[in-house]
């Protein structure tokens, strides 16, 4: 059985550039069994912050699946390094069929999606707009199956 990555977002890329660097990290990670994808939620109608952040709730929640192992993208979470992503991904690949980061929108998420997440991870302590979360993401979750086999791509610490 093929383990799927999913990454969540509620708001759609509008840059090709973005989705085709996003695609080639994604289809990289078919070299180590995995199915990575990415999963958007329509454009959001409303226009103030609470309403579009309640109707991306609605989206992303009806997209998860019973089982799924659920990571939140937010500058509040916790910081990983690219090694200790690796090992978490190590450890949680095995025991899950699906694994699902959620990207919220320009006003974030609201608590309902927090309330679903199994961890709360940072990319760091800037904010970052969707789109460039999105790629970052994909990067470094290639680089972490790289970490994990011993290739050559990461030439960071891996004792971290």
């Amino acid at each position: 059985m093929r383990a799927q990555i999913v990454l969540l977002c509620a708001e759609r890329s509008r840059r090709r550039p973005i989705a085709e660097l996003c695609s080639d990290y994604l289809h990289r990670l078919g070299r180590y069994n995995l199915h990575a994808r990415v999963d958007e939620c329509p454009a959001c109608q409303a226009t103030e912050p609470a309403a579009a952040r309640e109707e991306q709730a609605k989206c992303l929640l009806a997209r998860l699946r019973p089982g799924d192992w659920v990571v939140l993208l937010d500058e509040r979470g916790r910081a990983l390094r690219s090694a200790e992503l690796a090992q978490l991904l190590e450890r949680q690949l095995p025991l899950h069929r699906r694994i699902v980061f959620i990207i919220g929108g320009a006003y974030g998420v609201s608590d309902r999606v927090r309330q679903h997440a199994d961890l709360v991870l940072a990319l760091g302590p800037l904010t970052l707009p969707h789109e460039l979360a999105r790629v970052v993401l994909c990067e470094q979750l290639y680089r972490a199956m790289t970490i994990l086999r011993g290739e050559p791509y990461h030439h960071g610490s891996t004792d971290e």
